[in-house]
């Protein structure tokens, strides 16, 4: 009888083995950092640089696809794209020629992964004629399969942030001077917030939107400061819903840019200080000088408990996001501007 309920455990045992070994892992963080002329992928259990790819360029900013599987780098003239479940350059989009100049200030991707979105100006340039044509600033659709472009509308200047809406494959937001809303199958635009050029009654405001430190599985949340003569305040984009909101702050800091908390408690922004702002009042919890200097891109775990600060020099630093403190710097391979945090599953 006992030998009999011994093997009847060992079989259950063993089954539970075999069942707990065909589980899938668990969804693990990995911090994407395109510096000069290398991609460096750190492990965010480890916060160790786990592998790295190399091209030969300066990025400027960079975007994850809305399924993840590929990265895409600006180097103003050209994109590259990076196979995020391989870790391996696949692909490089060059837009400029010797008679083409195209910058690309501002880009994003759009929902089914199959086009690029571009704020762009351009120069043209005839063979043998000492005259440049320079363009009206552009919006593009570029299709990635086919490698052209669709379609083109005529924008504002100075628009390089380019925000798509999670569901509403029809519009995008461009922000620059201002914000404005624009439908991708007309090229109508609605302006939705002054930003230089202020609604009768308001005050001007300052920002600058160069950094999109969203992750593809995150809240859909996109803030960025800006700046009054009186204060400071942060603008809130949902993407899931389309509206656009303002965050009045109750200190003033200098930031480049912001991440929010999973939980949507908590609003984390980065230039010479780590700042945490709650979101619900706009007021300071907790204010520290950064380390290393001056830093651009604030990325945040999926689990909310890391804050990955920078780059702008060789280096990202890890804090706390409960008390930020410090816990480690690592070093990267050179000069960056941008990261962005995958949850791989």
């Amino acid at each position: 009888m006992r030998r009999h309920v011994i093997q009847a455990l060992t079989g259950m045992l063993t089954l539970l083995a075999v069942v707990c070994w065909t589980l899938p892992a668990g969804a693990k963080d990995f911090l994407y950092v395109p510096s000069v002329n290398t991609l460096q992928i750190i492990d965010c259990d480890s916060d160790t640089v786990v592998e790295k790819l190399h091209y030969n360029d300066y990025i400027i900013s960079a975007m994850l696809s809305p399924d993840g599987r590929k990265y895409y780098l600006n180097a103003v003239h050209s994109i590259y794209v990076v196979d995020t479940e391989s870790n391996t350059l696949v692909d490089t989009h060059r837009f400029s020629s010797e008679l083409n100049k195209v910058d690309i200030l501002g880009f994003s991707v759009s929902g089914d992964g199959k086009q690029l979105y571009m704020s762009c100006a351009i120069v043209k340039k005839k063979q043998n004629i000492p005259r440049l044509n320079v363009l009206p600033p552009q919006f593009v659709i570029y299709d990635l399969a086919s490698r052209k472009m669709v379609k083109n509308f005529p924008i504002p200047a100075a628009m390089t942030g380019v925000v798509t809406l999670r569901n509403d494959p029809d519009h995008v937001f461009l922000v620059g001077l201002d914000i404005h809303k624009l439908n991708l199958k007309t090229g109508k635009m609605e302006k939705m917030m002054g930003i230089l050029n202020p609604e009768e009654g308001q005050a001007p405001k300052n920002s600058l939107v160069i950094w999109q430190n969203n992750s593809p599985d995150d809240h859909g949340l996109f803030t960025n400061p800006f700046y009054t003569p009186t204060g400071m305040g942060y603008f809130v984009i949902d993407k899931n819903t389309g509206t656009l909101s303002t965050l009045e702050a109750k200190d003033v800091w200098f930031a480049y840019s912001t991440v929010v908390s999973p939980d949507k408690k908590y609003l984390y922004a980065v230039m010479d200080e780590l700042i945490k702002v709650d979101m619900a009042t706009g007021e300071t919890v907790k204010t520290i000088p950064l380390e290393t200097g001056t830093n651009y891109a604030v990325s945040i775990t999926s689990d909310g408990k890391k804050v990955y600060v920078g780059p702008a020099g060789a280096d990202v630093s890890v804090y706390d996001a409960e008390t930020l403190a410090l816990k480690s710097v690592i070093p990267i391979a050179s000069d960056g501007v941008a990261a962005h945090r995958l949850t791989k599953k």
